[in-house]
């Protein structure tokens, strides 16, 4: 018995021996490929210190005002891949990275909506850019946006508001919150499969999410090399509080210029009863429309062929209101 004792522990400790060097070997092999597709994707701007990391801008085409892009719910600057080329043809337009996402460096600072316009307003700063802008914001981008007008008045010519989060989405539609806890359970999965670098052997697997080919390749670089998915988990958890934080700003535009573009048509949402999408959608509809009360100088476009990325969908949606809010802005 003694003897098989032994022996047994023997074959114990030789496969944990043997876990641990394949997992030693897999780890290596998993950072290995994410320096790789990190190489193969560098950041295509600067990268600009905000007190003690760093964001990333990306700045195309001359002129004034200066166009800001502010990104959704961890999305980041090549979503914008359909929209900016066209804007620089015109002016400057810069879409950056907030913490964390796409290039830019996680932040020490907690992921308030105060926080982050702090945050940009820093970086462009830091960057050297000259007010005023006109900014564009894509859904909670479209929050992040009317916090930094509010904040600061004096710089902002004019806003885009892209399907934007209006601040009442949590309290007009409840059950949002399954649908956010449902992502969440995705990103914890995948989460640590990116950490140890499993994700990096096989980039393909992340959807394609309707971007143009470059930035597809751009998007999964990013999604399986870096902390993407545990920074996603941040932004989503947070996205009730952020949004009340909003929506108890009071805020006023005043006769700020405001173009509000609202998607046409509303795709299921899995785990939604028929009933909860119907209500979702007319409730949707109805604070698309609200959002022009922020400003007395304001209308409204509808996407009739678009969803929630209109910027991907119908671009040229989006690039002529940016258009209209320069030359208004002259």
């Amino acid at each position: 018995m003694n003897k098989f004792l032994k022996w047994t522990k023997r074959i114990m400790a030789g496969l944990l021996i043997l876990i641990l060097v394949l997992s030693a070997l897999t780890y290596a092999a998993g950072a290995s490929a994410k320096a790789k597709l990190a190489r193969e994707n560098p950041p295509p701007g600067e990268l600009i210190d905000v007190g003690g990391f760093d964001k990333h801008i990306y700045c195309v085409g001359k002129g004034s005002p200066t166009v800001i892009l502010e990104a959704g719910l961890d999305d980041f600057s090549i979503f914008w891949s359909q929209v900016q080329p066209e804007v620089a043809k015109v002016t400057r337009v810069c879409a950056y990275d907030r913490a964390g996402l796409g290039w830019s460096e996680a932040s020490p600072n907690p992921r308030t909506s105060e926080t982050m316009v702090s945050e940009l307003h820093s970086l462009l700063a830091n960057a050297s850019m000259d007010a005023p802008y006109v900014l564009v914001g894509h859904s909670f981008g479209g929050a992040l946006v009317r916090v930094y007008a509010h904040r600061y008045p004096e710089e902002v010519a004019g806003m885009a508001l892209v399907d934007a989060a209006p601040d009442e989405l949590f309290m007009r539609v409840p059950f949002w919150r399954n649908a956010i806890e449902g992502k969440l359970g995705l990103y914890r999965t995948l989460a640590p499969l990116s950490s140890f670098g499993l994700l990096a052997f096989t980039p393909a697997s992340i959807p394609d999410r309707g971007l143009p080919e470059e930035a597809v390749a751009q998007y999964r670089a990013i999604a399986v090399s870096t902390d993407y998915f545990q920074t996603g988990i941040i932004e989503s958890e947070a996205f009730v509080d952020n949004l009340a934080e909003v929506r108890n700003a009071n805020i006023s535009l005043r006769d700020l210029p405001l173009i509000v573009i609202s998607r046409g048509y509303w795709d299921p949402i899995p785990g939604f009863s028929e009933t909860e999408n119907q209500q979702a959608w007319q409730a949707w509809k109805e604070m698309q429309a609200e959002l022009l009360s922020l400003s007395s100088n304001s209308r409204q476009v509808i996407a009739e062929k678009s969803e929630h990325h209109i910027q991907l969908q119908q671009p040229e949606l989006v690039i002529a209101a940016i258009l209209e809010l320069i030359r208004e802005s002259q």
